[in-house]
């Protein structure tokens, strides 16, 4: 599931990045929408049913300040998430012991940011849209089937980041985020909920 998935993020980090090096300084209606992208490990917490190992996690976000800094800001986030598994029991929707789990979140929501000199602080809860997606093999009279299955839940991710800004409009972001998902099917009996632990850039586009 990264295979796809993951180039069109990482592009999309690498642009915010190209971009950045202008060093927008200009204060206009462009300056008030900023691009975050990160990639970090995503830590899932321990169950006793299914082992879930640590893995990728790339974020990427469109941000709204309504006024530049020490203000309320509204941020749309899309999320991946993408870690390995072992299960040997049959309450996960899978019948493939060794496997993966890819959870993507699109979520939105506000947050506050504080400066202090070149650092800032910033505290975001984003409701919105968890999506498990996972392999199930078909035994059929040709052979086997590999379907991708995916389930569709409600989650939230709470994030308290720091920022350090080498210009104006162009930080290096530390972001810690903790995610949940709010559902008892599936492999959410389990593992509904992650840590991230992101370093990535934010800037504006002009």
């Amino acid at each position: 599931m990264l295979s796809t998935r993951g180039i069109i993020l990482l592009i999309t980090i690498f642009f915010c990045i190209s971009v950045s090096t202008t060093f927008a300084q200009i204060e206009d209606i462009s300056s008030r929408f900023y691009f975050p992208g990160s990639i970090g490990i995503s830590m899932p917490f321990e169950n006793i049913h299914t082992r879930l190992y640590n893995g990728l996690a790339i974020n990427t976000a469109i941000e709204y300040r309504p006024t530049y800094i020490n203000d309320i800001f509204f941020r749309i986030n899309y999320d991946a998430l993408n870690n390995n598994y072992t299960s040997f029991v049959s309450t996960i929707p899978t019948n493939i012991i060794h496997g993966k789990l890819s959870t993507d979140f699109i979520i939105a929501g506000p947050g506050y940011r504080k400066k202090f000199g070149r650092w800032a602080l910033y505290g975001l809860i984003q409701p919105g849209l968890g999506i498990h997606t996972f392999e199930r093999a078909v035994s059929t009279s040709g052979g086997v089937i590999i379907n991708n299955i995916s389930s569709y839940n409600l989650a939230t991710k709470i994030d308290i980041g720091m920022e350090y800004y080498i210009t104006r409009h162009f930080a290096a972001v530390f972001d810690p985020s903790f995610y949940k998902l709010f559902n008892n099917n599936g492999f959410n009996t389990s593992n509904s909920r992650f840590t991230g632990f992101n370093i990535g850039l934010a800037t504006t586009i002009l």
